[in-house]
Order: C-alpha cells, then structure tokens, then sequence
C-alpha cells in the first residue's frame, strides 16, 4: 500500500524543506502540498476549511498559486508527480480537516527557527499541526 503525505506548503524556505524531505523519503507515495489562506482579522465566518483541488496547469499567479506551481516544478526536477490543494481558515484546522477527509497517511511539516524575538511573537505551524493530528506527524 501506497504511503499518501501531506506537506502544508508556504514556499518558505521550511516548507521548501519540509518538501524536499517528502520527495526524499516517500519515494513511492503520493504526496500533496497544501496552501492554506488565513480569512482577514475580523472574518465573522468559521474557520473550517474549504478545499479546492489544483488543476494540473494551475497558473494564475496568486501568491497561493505560484507558490504551488513551484512546488510541483521542485517535484518534476526530481522526476516526481504531486498533487496540490488549497484550503481557507484557520492553517492548522485545514490541515487536520485536509488530513481526515482525504486518507493522509502522514503529515510533512517544517518548522521555523525558534531563536531570538520570533519564538515569543510567532506560534510555529509546526508546533499546532502536531497538536491534535489525526495521522503521524514528522517535523522537519
């Protein structure tokens, strides 16, 4: 059985490689990025995720998008195939909704440097996803 991975992608140099660690070490699963939208402060909405699955060619230059293009071009330079999706709502909540709802065997995620003022302003995706996954997590 085919291992399916998730890898929650920002085309920050930690999701690059968090990406990069996917490509490596599930070489024989189906990997699919995903590019999660946060509602503007003050969205009276919920924050559960609203998932659209990428076309093949997705190309209209939205930041979410370019940044999926690169992520399959990273893939293609390795001679491998993905899948990519968007969600919007709250990053961690999609990504566990992503997870749940599309048979997710693992999540990829990377983490951001701790050092310094950034570990008191900024909670790491990494720290959230791990927190209540519904699927083994690697953190890298």
């Amino acid at each position: 059985m085919s291992t399916h991975v998730l890898v929650p992608y920002d085309d920050s140099e930690f999701a690059r490689a968090a990406l990069e660690h996917a490509l490596t070490e599930y070489s024989a699963g189906a990997i699919t990025v995903l590019y999660v939208v946060e509602p503007a402060d003050g969205y009276g909405g919920t924050n559960t995720a609203i998932v659209d699955d990428e076309p093949e060619d997705a190309t209209s230059g939205g930041d979410g998008d370019s940044a999926l293009v690169r992520a399959r071009k990273r893939a293609i330079d390795q001679d491998r195939e993905l899948s990519t999706a968007k969600a919007t709502g709250d990053p961690p909540r999609a990504v566990h909704e992503y997870a749940a709802e599309h048979d997710v065997d693992r999540i990829v995620v990377g983490d951001r440097d701790r050092s310094g003022a950034s570990q008191l302003l900024v909670r790491p995706l990494a720290d959230d996803v791990v927190r209540d996954s519904p699927v083994p997590v690697t953190v890298v």
